[in-house]
């Protein structure tokens, strides 16, 4: 009984062995993976990183990042997440169609925010791959204080890197 139990126990590891090696090929991906990533969408943003150079504290501004579905299939982004509240990103509700264009509109509120900031957004998709981060750079000038000095302390944090 020992003996049967055994020889059908092997059989049965073997062949699930065999079977799962058959739809694993050399780089770990399943067949249907494969078909799925080569139909899925592709986001491609017109530019990844935006400088808002300098602005002043209080000021809230606002980009557009455009992109396009270069993929094969509708495109759907399902979550955009911002770095800190001073950030605030809106996403399209519809599915994007297979070469069309839309946008991630980012807005920075500045205020409290003096100096250099560089933010993150994080962009959740159906795309493959199924993340894109998109970074924005503004150098926000402190309330009461002169465009000219705040241009010599920018100069001063530069010499003293």
């Amino acid at each position: 009984m020992k003996k049967v139990l055994l020889a059908l126990f092997t059989v049965v590891t073997l062949g699930g062995l065999n079977f799962s090696c058959n739809l694993v090929d050399s780089k770990g991906n399943t067949a249907d993976s494969l078909t799925v990533a080569e139909n899925a969408p592709v986001i491609k943003f017109t530019e990844e990183s935006f400088d808002f150079g300098k602005i002043k504290e209080g000021d809230i501004v606002e980009h557009k990042f455009v992109f396009e579905n270069v993929g094969k299939s509708p495109l759907q982004i399902l979550d955009v997440q911002v770095q800190c509240g001073c950030t605030v990103a809106s996403k399209p509700d519809a599915p994007v169609g297979v070469g069309q264009k839309d946008e991630i509109i980012v807005r920075f509120n500045s205020l409290g925010k003096a100096g250099v900031n560089k933010k993150f957004v994080t962009i959740t998709s159906n795309a493959v791959p199924t993340q894109a981060v998109l970074s924005f750079t503004a150098e926000v000038l402190a309330k009461g204080t002169p465009d000219s000095l705040q241009a010599a302390l920018s100069k001063m944090k530069k010499i003293l890197k």
